[in-house]
C-alpha cells in the first residue's frame, strides 16, 4: 500500500465518476472523505477502502465546513448531468452548490480545488471539423439546461480564483466512459443492446459527426495531476482522447464488441424526431416520469465534438488511453460479463 498523502475530499462520490475518483484518490495514496446526498450501493465500496463517508446536501451552505476541515484537496465531482431535470433543480447544484463548496474550500484553508466542467460549455455547433482549444471563443451559448448551468458554474470558480485567490484548477472532460455509468454514453450502449434482435439499429442523422471521448481513468488521473501541479494553478484544460471516429464508425464498435456482429443503420432525420422529444418529455413532466426522447440528445447527437488537447499534454500529462479503442472494448465486456447485458 502506498504511504499515505494527506486528506482529500471527493464531492459526488456515488456518482459514476464520482467513485472512480474516490478509487483513484486510494490507490494514488491519499485519505479519503467521500460526500454525496448518499451512499447509494457504493457503502461497501467505501468501507472496504477506509474511506469515510459523510451525507450532504451541497445546495445547503450550513454545515458544508465540516465536509473541508482538514482537507489538502477537494475534487469537486458533484453535478447533475440529466437533460429532463428542471431549470430549479440542475441549477441548484450546479451553480448553487459549487458556490457553496468553493466559500466552504476557502473557509477551511483548503490548498486545492479542482472542478469538474464540461466541454459543453463551448456550445456544440463546431462544424469546420478544427479541435476547440480553451481559448477559443464560442461560435453559440451553451445549448441544454445542463451545458448552461456548468458555464455557469465555472464563473463561481473564475470569480473566485480572481476575487478571493482561491488556488483551484478546471477540467472540461469530453464524453466519459468506463465500466458501472449509468447515464450519457451507456444510453447507447443500451440502445445497441435493445435492438439486438432487429435486422438494424436507429441511427439519428446520416452518422458522420466526428465522436471525442475519454476514459474515467484519465479523467481522475487527470484530477490527482492537477491537485499536485501548481503550474495548473488558474487554468482551464479540455480532458479529451485523441479519437476521431464518426458515430456510425462508434456504433459499429459497440455493436461488434457487445453483440458479436455489426449491424446496418435505419437512418431517421434529426428533424423528424424533434417533435416525437417534445411530446415525450411534455407527457414525462406530467407523469414524473424519465422521457424516452430529449431534445437536447438530439441537438448534441447532431453536432462535431473535437475537442484540442494539447494544453494539457504539454503540463507533461500521458493518457493511459489515448484513444477509445482498447479501453472501449475493455468497458464493453465488463458490462457483458458482470450481467448488464446477456445475450
Amino acid at each position: 500500500m502506498t504511504e499515505k498523502k494527506g486528506l482529500v475530499l471527493v464531492t459526488g462520490a456515488a456518482g459514476f465518476t464520482g467513485h472512480h475518483m474516490v478509487m483513484a484518490a486510494v490507490k494514488a495514496g491519499f485519505r479519503v472523505r467521500a460526500t454525496d446526498i448518499s451512499s447509494r450501493h457504493y457503502s461497501a465500496m467505501f468501507e472496504a477502502l477506509d474511506v469515510e463517508f459523510i451525507a450532504s446536501d451541497l445546495t445547503r451552505a450550513d454545515g458544508l465546513e465540516r465536509l473541508t476541515e482538514g482537507v489538502d484537496c477537494v475534487f469537486h465531482v458533484a453535478g447533475i448531468h440529466d437533460y429532463s431535470t428542471s431549470d430549479r433543480v440542475i441549477r441548484a447544484i450546479n451553480v448553487g452548490g459549487v458556490e457553496n463548496i468553493c466559500k466552504a474550500t476557502l473557509a477551511s484553508g483548503v490548498n486545492r480545488l479542482v472542478h469538474w466542467s464540461s466541454v459543453g460549455v463551448y456550445g456544440y455547433d463546431w462544424y469546420t471539423k478544427t479541435p476547440v482549444k480553451e481559448d477559443n471563443r464560442k461560435l453559440t451559448p451553451p445549448l441544454n439546461n445542463y451545458n448552461i448551468t456548468k458555464w455557469e458554474g465555472e464563473q463561481v470558480v473564475w470569480n473566485h480564483i480572481k476575487e478571493n485567490n482561491l488556488r483551484a484548477t478546471i477540467l472540461r472532460p469530453a464524453a466519459i466512459y468506463g465500466t458501472r455509468c449509468e447515464y450519457g454514453l451507456y444510453n447507447a450502449f443500451s440502445q445497441v443492446y435493445k435492438d439486438r434482435k432487429k435486422k438494424k439499429l436507429l441511427m439519428i442523422g446520416r452518422g458522420d459527426r466526428t465522436e471525442a471521448f475519454v476514459h474515467v481513468k484519465d479523467v481522475c488521473r487527470a484530477a490527482l495531476y492537477a491537485g499536485e501541479n501548481e503550474a495548473m494553478i488558474g487554468e482551464a484544460y479540455n480532458v479529451s482522447d485523441d479519437t476521431r471516429i464518426t458515430t456510425a464508425e462508434f456504433f459499429r464498435l459497440i455493436s461488434r464488441e457487445l453483440l458479436g456482429e455489426e449491424k446496418e443503420f435505419c437512418h431517421i432525420p434529426k428533424n423528424v424526431l424533434i417533435p416525437v422529444a417534445v411530446v415525450s418529455q411534455f407527457v414525462a413532466g406530467i407523469l414524473g416520469t424519465k422521457s424516452l426522447l430529449e431534445k437536447a440528445t438530439l441537438h448534441y447527437l447532431s453536432c462535431d465534438r473535437i475537442w484540442d488537447n494539447t494544453k494539457l499534454k504539454a503540463t507533461g500529462f500521458k493518457f493511459l488511453y489515448p484513444t477509445m479503442h482498447e479501453g472501449m472494448k475493455e468497458t464493453l465486456t465488463w458490462y457483458r460479463d458482470n450481467g448488464w447485458f446477456r445475450l
